[in-house]
């Protein structure tokens, strides 16, 4: 019972690379079909939860969405095989669930913000407005983090007992 539950908590980054995917796959979605309702719900409901990493992956040189995509399918992939064979793949694992963890706190932060760039710390005296109306973070990158965050204890659960046997 325990097996299958801390397998479903490591699951947790491969959830969040599948959602990045999603977001990845809406933008040549919503080209080709931009008037499409589905296309625009598929964007905007994912856009406040992956925009940051995916903006950061898009703007290395030479990726594209396409590979983008390529690479997006191979981390959840990766994610699921380092999931349900967890004492093959310690460090890759760890470091896989933090990379997740590392970018669905980025989008929560920025959600959280609700500004673009770094100019709240550069200039706080510019932040002006009510953006009280805003929840703190989206329901979907909550959930996600929570979720990623799971799988980083998981993770640190098996490295300190794999320290502690050795």
């Amino acid at each position: 019972m325990w097996i299958a539950i801390f397998t479903m908590m490591r699951l947790g980054p491969s959830l969040a690379y599948a959602i990045a995917l999603l977001f990845v796959l809406s933008m040549p979605l919503l080209e080709s079909h931009p008037s499409s309702a589905f296309a625009w719900w598929l964007y905007m409901t994912i856009l406040p939860v992956m925009r940051e990493p995916i903006y950061l992956l898009l703007a290395v040189p030479g990726v594209g969405i396409w590979s983008a995509t390529v690479l997006l399918v191979l981390a959840s992939i990766f994610g699921i095989r380092v999931a349900v064979q967890p004492q093959r793949h310690h460090r890759s694992g760890f470091i896989h669930a933090h990379i997740a963890l590392i970018a669905t706190g980025l989008s929560l932060g920025k959600a959280a913000v609700a500004q673009a760039g770094l100019s709240d710390f550069a200039l706080p005296q510019f932040q002006r407005g009510d953006w009280s109306f805003l929840p703190l973070a989206q329901p979907l990158g909550t959930f996600l983090f929570i979720c990623v965050f799971l799988a980083c204890i998981c993770w640190h659960l098996t490295v300190i007992k794999r320290a502690i046997s050795a």
